[in-house]
């Protein structure tokens, strides 16, 4: 293969059409799910909440205060709610502009400082990794927070890093790199300055540049951050009380020391979650990890670039508190590393081409195998046809790129076209298991949004709403409005505590009283376990409105 085969996007035009083909890629079928119990339901409800009563400072979660998480992206969500109203795709734009945008950043950096091709492939790489390509579909805060932390290491790395450096005005980008951190942590608090700071720090300590701080704490960036972080702390915190406590203490503090938010894993959980995440390029990222570790002497690209990752791994790994997206801050670089390390084999045809295809290979036949052995597991959800057919898809896609990476190897001319026909299969991979999310959700989290708009249909001004031994998140923002809650409490403790005279969470002995006194109608949602439960023992006059595999709704009269 000839070295200058490239495809060059790096001009103006090339990169708006890659913006373009991205917008294609993240956007297809994106509103193809009903909003997912519990994550997915709670970042639309907050925001919905917002719009209506008007108050963008306080939180409220089903009417209760809710401070878990500070607003950036709750404003965000109101803001398409304004625009555009609710409903799947309108809630989704924003962490598919997010994924988009964290693409751009690692092809506009791959391309500047490395090769048209190593930003290009970074790139595909990236948007076809199973991990960011399924939180880009997720209404959570993750994706975003960690494109907006990556986006300020980026930062720091064209100004203090890369050897092309000299190419960029240091203030400027030490300005945006505060300004991303803040806007970092007005998306989930502390995480946002702390982990980009640990891992500045741990290049510092393995490069030797502890010089560099003099640079790093430029005042006009301290400030950015303060002006950009500070005003809704300080606001918030003159309208409640409570808080300090809980959001420093309880939220930050005591959720990573302790586990009070029962999410424990070992320290080892986010090595096989990053491989697995990473798949279908992990044998190549291993491959372009071992190279640049065999060239990390006095290179402080790839010493920075090791650190971000080991950064990410360390800070969470020995948090008490895991949950898989916290890793996805390290899917940039390892794309990034990729990306490099591919398109100087595929150019050279050295060994690092050879060894990433058959560690890849070998990957992709673990995955295989493993499906193999959980298909049992998983039979529930695959048993519909259409499911279990978008099942053996995927795997015949993995099979097929397996093929095409033998014949890479093999045949000097294919290497490029190769790995651009692979990343097409990659491509096509994440649009099957975008099919297949639904039928995974339906059996797993099934939505409510069909009782919703039953009760919708028929309820009046004064009936009253409530849901039964569960607050089901995504039922009040189908149903446009908040709802009573019966035997359950769950994250609408604090909530609760901090209002006291609340009425929305009630107990089971006083709802049944008012089910058989009231002169409101009441609509009620359980599932069918609770059904079975409850009217086993009492016998209450109700009237059966809907009912599926998994939920009934019911009337009093």
């Amino acid at each position: 293969m000839k070295k200058n085969q490239s495809v060059n996007l790096s001009g103006a035009r090339g990169t708006f059409f890659l913006s373009l083909l991205l917008l294609f890629f993240f956007s297809y079928e994106i509103g193809n799910r009903c909003f997912a119990d519990p994550d997915e339901g709670r970042y639309a409800e907050i925001p919905r909440e917002m719009t209506v009563t008007g108050d963008y400072v306080t939180p409220r979660l089903n009417g209760l205060k809710y401070f878990e998480k500070p607003p950036l992206f709750y404003w965000m969500q109101a803001a398409s709610i304004k625009a555009f109203g609710i409903d799947e795709i309108s809630m989704r734009i924003w962490v598919m502009l997010f994924a988009i945008i964290g693409c751009l950043s690692v092809f506009f950096v791959g391309s500047r400082c490395y090769s048209p091709n190593a930003g290009l492939l970074a790139t595909g790489i990236l948007a076809t990794s199973v991990l960011y390509y399924i939180h880009s579909r997720l209404i959570i805060l993750d994706l975003v927070l960690s494109v907006l932390m990556d986006g300020a290491l980026w930062c720091f790395y064209l100004v203090f890093v890369s050897k092309n450096a000299g190419k960029f005005s240091p203030k400027p980008w030490i300005i945006a790199m505060y300004a991303l951190a803040a806007l970092a942590a007005l998306t989930k608090g502390l995480v946002g300055i702390v982990l980009p700071a640990f891992v500045v720090f741990l290049w510092m300590a393995f490069a030797g540049s502890w010089e560099k701080i003099k640079e790093i704490l430029y005042l006009p960036g301290l400030l950015v951050f303060c002006v950009i972080f500070l005003p809704w702390h300080i606001l918030i915190a003159s309208r409640n009380d409570d808080f300090l406590y809980y959001y420093f203490i309880v939220e930050h503090f005591l959720r990573y020391t302790t586990t009070i938010h029962y999410r424990y894993q070992p320290v080892w959980f986010f090595i096989p979650v990053l491989l697995v995440g990473f798949i279908p390029w992990t044998g190549f990222f291993l491959a372009g990890l071992r190279n640049s570790l065999q060239k990390i002497k006095n290179n402080s690209e790839n010493i920075f670039l090791i650190c971000w990752i080991l950064g990410v791994l360390l800070f969470f790994s020995f948090s008490k508190s895991k949950l898989i997206p916290y890793i996805l801050p390290a899917a940039q670089p390892m794309a990034l590393i990729t990306g490099i390390t591919l398109a100087k084999s595929i150019d050279s045809g050295g060994k690092d081409f050879r060894n990433g295809v058959w560690l890849n290979i070998l990957i992709l036949a673990i995955a295989c195998g493993a499906y193999l052995l959980a298909k049992a597991e998983i039979a529930d959800v695959v048993e519909n046809a259409n499911a279990n057919l978008l099942v053996n898809v995927f795997f015949a896609l993995l099979l097929i790129g397996a093929i095409v990476l033998l014949c890479a190897a093999h045949f000097k001319n294919f290497r490029f076209s190769g790995m651009l026909f692979y990343l097409f299969l990659s491509a096509n991979m994440m649009w099957v298991i975008n099919k297949a999310a639904p039928f995974y959700q339906e059996v797993k989290k099934p939505s409510t949004k069909r009782f919703a708009e039953i009760i919708n249909l028929n309820r009046r001004n004064d009936d009253l709403v409530f849901c039964y031994g569960r607050y089901y998140q995504d039922f009040p923002v189908y149903l446009r409005d908040t709802v009573g809650v019966v035997n359950f409490v769950g994250e609408l403790e604090f909530g609760a505590k901090s209002e006291k005279n609340t009425n929305r969470l009630i107990t089971k002995e006083d709802f049944w009283k008012l089910w058989n006194t009231t002169n409101h109608r009441i609509f009620l949602l359980l599932s069918r376990n609770d059904y079975r439960e409850v009217f086993a023992d009492v016998s209450m006059v109700h009237k059966i409105l809907d009912f599926n595999e998994y939920f009934l709704v019911i009337a009093n009269r």
